[in-house]
């Protein structure tokens, strides 16, 4: 999973602008169950942050707004394991976004590439220098790219720590909100 946001902070009132979930099914991604979405925020894009992802207020006018959009994306939490580079980073989006449409973010099982790098490069490392290291495509600072790439990055983790998924699942997942 991955997101897009208007800024690093959802204190300050930055917000989730696109979604993306990509799931794997025994070690392959599912193009097919993928979901993805732009999310209007209800706020402006700061130019800045345009400049980075690319996703503009023009675009985000008619996308549907976080209430239409959470339930799918809590349907797909609820009954999976999540896998994100930096997860703190979108869980807190999340938790933020499932607050404003008046519920609260279920009890979330995942998987992280950036604590998973940490131990098996002795340093945690970006999605782009992983992207690299396994000969991936370099992640584009768009949800529906960098959650391909991140699936990719840990399917390509899982080779390197030699253990099964249900180990890894054991060993590495963590458990939020």
């Amino acid at each position: 999973m991955d997101t897009e946001t208007t800024g690093t902070d959802p204190l300050a009132g930055d917000r989730i602008v696109e979604v993306a979930l990509v799931p794997i099914y025994k070690g392959k991604i599912l193009y097919r169950g993928i979901y993805h979405s732009l999310v209007n925020p209800k706020i402006r894009i700061p130019a800045v942050i345009e400049k980075v992802h690319g996703i503009g207020n023009q675009q985000l006018q008619s996308a549907p707004d976080m209430e239409e959009v959470f339930e799918k994306i809590k349907a797909y939490m609820t009954r999976s394991i999540m896998v994100f580079h930096r997860a703190r980073f979108d869980l807190t989006f999340l938790d933020f976004a499932a607050k404003e449409v008046g519920t609260f973010l279920p009890t979330v099982r995942f998987l992280d590439t950036h604590e998973i790098a940490q131990y098996i490069f002795k340093e945690k490392k970006t999605l782009s220098w992983l992207a690299k290291r396994y000969d991936l495509p370099q992640p584009t600072h768009r949800a529906l790219d960098d959650a391909i790439v991140t699936a990719k990055v840990f399917l390509k983790m899982i080779g390197d720590l030699e253990m099964d998924v249900i180990e890894l699942v054991r060993t590495w997942s963590g458990e939020e909100w």
